[in-house]
Formats: structure tokens, sequence, C-alpha cells
């Protein structure tokens, strides 16, 4: 059995990086949840939002018949959200890797592209309504 810290069995996940989408959240009972199933980017600003509400999520595919259809259900319900705000923050931090060059050009060019940003524009990540008395279905 190798190593914990033998190179070829470690894992190294720092701020730029994100879990793909093939992560299975379940298989028969058990699901992942949280950053175990879904960790975006830490530049995302939203991995305690997204584990706020899929445990809202779950919870709700707990408590509503058919109960072995609630992992499924709980996946189908929030993958899209996850997956749009995964693959945004990996394109924002793939972005971020800029040389000096880049470094000189993107500080002298912010300033300028911020001024008429429209934060309206991503307000749907903070926005995920989970009415919790409606049937899951």
């Amino acid at each position: 059995m190798p190593a914990a810290t033998d190179p070829e069995t470690m894992l190294f996940a720092g701020s730029t990086e994100s879990l793909p989408r093939s992560v299975r959240w379940r298989r028969s009972r058990m699901v992942l949840t949280g950053g175990a199933a879904h960790a975006p980017s830490s530049s995302s600003g939203q991995g305690a939002s997204l584990v706020a509400e899929s445990a809202v999520e779950l919870a709700r595919c707990l408590r509503d018949p058919p109960l072995p259809r609630a992992p499924a259900r709980c996946e189908e319900l929030r993958r899209p959200q996850v997956d749009r705000i995964v693959w945004e923050t990996a394109c924002t931090s793939a972005r971020k890797a800029a040389g000096p060059v880049g470094r000189v050009v993107r500080d002298a060019l912010l300033p300028v592209m911020f001024k008429p940003a429209k934060p309206e524009k991503n307000a749907w990540q903070f926005r995920y309504p989970i009415d919790f008395d409606a049937p899951v279905g």
C-alpha cells in the first residue's frame, strides 16, 4: 500500500482548481454532499453557498417520497446550478493566470473595465430560491 505522501497517490488542489464534472455524487444509497461533490475554485466565493443550497435540496428530497429516488433527484435539481458555477469560476481562474506583461496590462485595464460593469449580470449566482414546502416530485 503506498504511503499517503506518495506523489503518485496525492491529489493537490489549490485556489485555481475545481473538481471535474465527472465526479459521481451518488452510488446506491450513498450520497456525496457539499464540497465533496462539488468544489468550485475558491475564487468563486460560492463554496459555502453551494453547500448550504445542496443541503436544503437534499433535505427536501429525503422528505418527499419516493425515498429511494432521493439521491438521484437531488443531483438532478442541483447539477445545472453547480456545473454552471464550477464552469464560470474555472474560466475566471484561467483568466487570472497572467504573465509579467499580462499583469501590467491587466492592472492598467481593470479600473477602466470595471467602471461600466453591470453586477446584475451575475446576480443568478446569488439567487437560488428554494421553496422548501414545495414537493420535489
